[in-house]
């Protein structure tokens, strides 16, 4: 791949690529002040890649958002008694975490290598076996690896109650945590992905990016699977305070993909269990997430009144009652049955396809109300449970979706 006008990469980095010349192995760390995780999450890639592809040439490249904390030079002044190539570089572009994946996968294309892998940079949980089983598959001809985590039940929300049931019901394969970030590719899906119209869009280059990369795996066919990492320890963000600008991401990213792709997935009528390969006898435990269940319900009502005039456009009658309906007497209980959030949420893909520039935003925006008071529903009813029966609801709320994929059919 010839460097291009467009390129993420800057020109420090392409004259370090073409010192290196070529590779087998390429793994990209997408990074935003993240000093004080770099250097251990680079280490255990490096190990990774050192113990179990010692023939292979390997590189990592640190793609960073112009961070400010110190993040490149903790990693410049790090040594690493591993042979790896390890490049440090600033992405070029659109300020976000897709930006930075470009740059890996531009880098990739250019070196010629026969898999990618991506891991965040915010990791505390990493091992060198996730190298391993993140890059194997894709060096045998998988497609695309998909990470498997353990995960507290309140962690991965905007997962739980979209991307994942969504990403099931339309493409009809299983993959529990499409927006992961800690993937494995081949290079043809690379080339793939790069080639790709949707980074022209707000979302693929920031958020977007994971919701994306699945969505393309799976509309191009690719053979994929799954990967289970055990324990994901990260930065977890409490849903009612950090997620909105990611919320936006991530949604119209989803709902764009859902367009562009709707040729694929509405031919589609399995729903298939996806292969999960590594050993589940060292899961972990994940970290204990503490929620603010009256936060959480105090922002879904005032966000309710505020867009009522969105939720009437958009909703039937009968649904936008029984919305209305979800906010019960008791300050902190609020109630979603699976079919109306189910419903909900393929009401405003509908919608979004329609739309166009701020009015996609604003829609956007009043989903995410709707999907605050999903999650505060789903807090209240699993107080008490433990993480398996908090994870066979969140099962069983996706086969709601899987089922009202009819309805869905009908109003795209």
């Amino acid at each position: 791949m010839e460097r291009n006008t467009k390129s993420a990469l800057p020109s420090r980095a392409w004259k370090h690529l073409k010192s290196i010349q070529d590779a087998d192995i390429l793994v990209g760390i997408p990074s935003y002040n993240n000093a004080h995780t770099i250097n251990y999450v680079v280490y255990q890639t490096a190990k990774g890649l050192e113990t179990f592809f010692p023939n292979r040439k390997s590189v990592i490249l640190v793609s960073d958002g112009n961070s400010t904390d110190g993040t490149l030079q903790a990693l410049e002044a790090m040594r690493l008694p591993f042979r790896v190539s390890v490049v440090p570089s600033t992405y070029v572009g659109v300020p976000g975490k897709g930006s930075a994946v470009k740059a890996i996968f531009e880098a990739g294309s250019f070196l010629e290598v026969k898999a990618v892998a991506l891991v965040d940079s915010d990791l505390r949980s990493i091992t060198p076996e996730w190298i391993q089983l993140l890059v194997s598959p894709a060096l045998s001809g998988t497609g695309f690896v998909a990470p498997f985590y353990l995960r507290h039940k309140y962690d991965g929300t905007i997962t739980n109650f979209l991307c994942y049931p969504v990403t099931s019901t339309l493409f009809g394969k299983r993959i529990r945590q499409p927006i992961g970030g800690d993937f494995g590719l081949s290079i043809e899906l690379v080339r793939t992905l790069l080639e790709s119209p949707l980074w022209r869009t707000s979302y693929v280059p920031r958020f977007g990016i994971d919701i994306f990369e699945t969505h393309t795996a799976l509309a191009g066919e690719f053979e994929v699977k799954q990967a289970f990492l055990g324990t994901k320890i990260h930065e977890a963000k409490d849903p009612a305070v950090h997620l909105a600008p990611m919320f936006r991401q991530v949604v119209g990213s989803m709902f764009t993909s859902i367009d562009y792709y709707q040729n694929v997935w509405r031919r589609i009528r399995s729903n298939l269990a996806v292969e999960i390969i590594g050993d589940k006898k060292y899961a972990g435990v994940p970290e204990e997430i503490q929620i603010d269940l009256q936060g959480l319900v105090e922002t879904y009502e005032d966000g309710f009144d505020e867009n009522k005039q969105v939720y009437r456009k958009i909703l039937s009658s009968d649904l936008f009652a029984e919305v209305r309906r979800s906010m019960k007497t008791t300050h902190t209980e609020v109630s979603f049955s699976p079919e109306t959030w189910a419903k909900i949420v393929f009401l405003f893909a509908a919608s979004f396809r329609k739309e166009k520039g701020s009015i996609r935003e604003r829609l956007l925006d009043a989903l995410r109300i709707l999907w605050i008071g999903k999650v505060a529903a789903f807090v209240n009813e699993t107080l008490e449970l433990d993480a398996a029966r908090a994870e066979r609801r969140v099962e069983e709320e996706a086969k709601v979706f899987e089922e009202l994929k009819p309805f869905m059919l009908d109003i795209f």
